[in-house]
């Protein structure tokens, strides 16, 4: 009795082991590219994904650039990811008002699994059963960087996915957790002022209909002041505005860009890094 009462209690143990190194294993290799150096690493949601031509920007630049951006990452994605960089790294971080108002349920949160990021996530508002299903969405590793994106194609006119009444709904009112989100992002960002990462922040764009709709939102001062209280956490800081032309449609929806948006943006961002030394946050317009 005592024999069987040993091999169930060990049975589990053993099997939570050895599934822990493959798991640890199998991230590691899936996502081994955060070991490279002399590399630019991108973190987002689908704005920095579609809003960012990875090719244009390495031009630019001299240097591989690699996005860890995801459609829909959230928070919980971006304290994983200042975990994975190395020190001294080189990071262009999207900072997006559609990941602080998004509802926590509809986050990617498939980034990996960080008992760090998820201690932080309880000491902000998230609940247990929250975390949980944070949990479950990560027993499968992920690879969570790539060197190439999809960027949606041009065309004359925009394609609504989503409508106006979406957004509206997002925007109508501050959610609860707003705060707590905006927490978790500058816990992130200095965890990656920790680690000496050299950092640019960058805001994309939204179509001026659901900019319209921004601008009535009692939301909108949250997010305009976020952007100082980001600023105040280094010793330099500035802002700084790349501006679009208004020649050709820029967007493929509402909220992201279409891959003639994506190259301009992309060139005008590499050619003022190239030349800035301070850290800057980038607002597109």
């Amino acid at each position: 009795m005592r024999r069987f009462i040993r091999k169930s209690i060990l049975f589990p143990i053993c099997f939570l082991g050895a599934y822990m190194v493959v798991f640890i294993s199998a991230n590691a290799y899936l996502n081994r590219v955060f070991d490279s150096e002399g590399v630019i690493f991108v973190w987002g949601d689908s704005q920095a994904y579609q809003g960012v031509d990875l090719e244009e920007l390495s031009n630019e630049i001299g240097k591989k650039v690699y996005t860890s951006a995801h459609h829909g990452a959230g928070v919980y994605d971006f304290l994983l990811f200042t975990e994975r960089v190395p020190e001294n790294s080189n990071v262009i971080v999207s900072i997006s008002k559609l990941v602080q108002v998004r509802r926590k349920e509809n986050d990617y949160n498939r980034s990996g699994l960080s008992f760090w990021a998820m201690k932080n996530l309880f000491k902000n508002g998230y609940s247990l059963s929250e975390i949980r299903t944070v949990v479950l969405k990560n027993i499968k590793p992920h690879s969570n960087i790539s060197e190439t994106t999809e960027l949606y194609a041009y065309a004359d006119s925009m394609r609504i996915q989503l409508p106006l009444s979406h957004f509206r709904d997002y925007y109508q009112k501050i959610p609860i957790f707003l705060g707590d989100k905006q927490n978790l992002y500058l816990i992130g960002i200095e965890n990656l002022i920790l680690k000496n990462c050299e950092m640019t922040f960058i805001e994309f764009p939204y179509h001026r209909e659901l900019e319209s709709i921004e601008n009535q939102s009692p939301i909108k001062k949250k997010t305009d002041d976020f952007i100082f209280r980001i600023g105040s956490l280094f010793n330099e800081f500035k802002t700084d505005t790349l501006w679009l032309s208004k020649d050709q449609n820029n967007f493929s929806d509402l909220s992201h860009l279409n891959s003639v948006g994506a190259n301009q943006l992309s060139k005008q961002l590499g050619e003022k890094m190239t030349n800035n030394e301070r850290t800057t946050m980038y607002i597109v317009r």
